[in-house]
């Protein structure tokens, strides 16, 4: 898997429907980018940016296809005028030290490439072209399983004086402080480490189950600043200073939360695989306001799967919940 990402800070006088439309543009790329495995933007509490966003990408080739995406550019040209500073990274995975060195390449291929075809109409302060030589100054911050990506010439530096980036060497370790379930929490791991494998095999929360592994069944869904993230697909280093909620964090002493509640009245499980996951995205589901109708629900609780196929009784438990959470 290839973790493209991103953290930035808005400049003062952008207004808030102005930060609304650039933030909700990231998202869009996420959902229409067909090689976007799974995203996150959100809010970066780490205390140097604002904000950041993370796109999961499974291979090179998808990798290309969304680095030139038409939804990416789009992106560009809504969010860039409004940034003030950021940083830009990727980090792979891929046991292949190789792969590392193909990322960066890549990226200077299409900075050197002519984007005359560009459809999108130059910039004074942001173009493509100087996005691309953001990205090639900072190396995306790359650092591969088994190599680390030195920076580019800092000779380009000048112009892109906004942009930073930051790279661990292979290997090494870094802390992450988060607040777990309300509790602030400090775990020392390696960058590869992903949030679901750090909350369970660091900080021995092992309510959030390892599912698929790979984002397709939803098993690991918990909530992260409020909004549901699939834990291995999130690397727990892109969440540092972040609030994290699992499903051990829904209950208040010995009163249960009434989505917990509303899934033993209803007998929403059977096997209890994808319980805990079913429960965090039901949660947040009810925040977001998708429980108008049954069809609403089965949409924005279908990306958790149930192999048991309890899917009515899910539905069921959702909307009953959130008739008790609107009392």
């Amino acid at each position: 898997m290839i973790y493209h990402g991103s953290r930035f800070t808005f400049k003062p006088e952008v207004t808030p429907e102005q930060r609304t439309e650039a933030l909700e543009s990231l998202r869009e790329q996420g959902r229409v980018v067909p090689s976007v495995k799974s995203f996150a933007v959100g809010r970066d509490y780490s205390g140097e940016y604002e904000w950041g966003a993370i796109f999961v990408i499974e291979d090179l080739d998808g990798y290309r296809e969304y680095l030139m995406h038409p939804a990416r550019r789009r992106a560009d040209q809504i969010g860039l005028p409004l940034v003030e500073e950021s940083v830009s990274f990727d980090v792979t995975d891929d046991p292949d030290p190789e792969t590392g060195v193909k990322i960066a390449e890549l990226r200077q291929r299409l900075l050197e490439a002519s984007v005359e075809h560009d459809p999108l109409p130059e910039r004074a302060a942001h173009t493509r072209r100087t996005v691309l030589k953001a990205i090639a100054v900072t190396a995306a911050g790359t650092a591969a399983a088994g190599t680390g990506i030195a920076a580019a010439p800092a000779a380009a530096a000048p112009q892109v004086a906004a942009a930073q980036a930051y790279a661990v060497a292979a290997g090494s370790s870094v802390e992450v402080a988060l607040s777990v379930n309300g509790q602030p929490r400090k775990v020392v791991l390696e960058p590869r480490v992903t949030l679901l494998d750090a909350l369970r095999e660091r900080l021995g929360l092992t309510g959030t189950k390892k599912g698929c592994d790979r984002g397709e069944c939803g098993a690991c869904t918990v909530l992260v600043d409020g909004e549901r993230v699939k834990s291995c697909l999130t690397l727990a280093v892109m969440r540092q200073g972040a609030e994290v909620t699992t499903v051990e964090g829904l209950a208040r002493g010995e009163e249960l939360h009434p989505v917990q509640e509303a899934f033993i009245r209803h007998d929403a499980f059977q096997c209890g695989a994808c319980t805990p996951g079913q429960i965090m995205s039901a949660v947040a589901c009810i925040d977001e306001g998708h429980t108008g109708s049954e069809a609403e629900i089965r949409e924005w609780m279908s990306g958790n799967l149930c192999r048991c196929a309890a899917y009515q009784n899910i539905v069921a438990a959702v909307a009953d919940a959130a008739k008790e959470v609107r009392r």
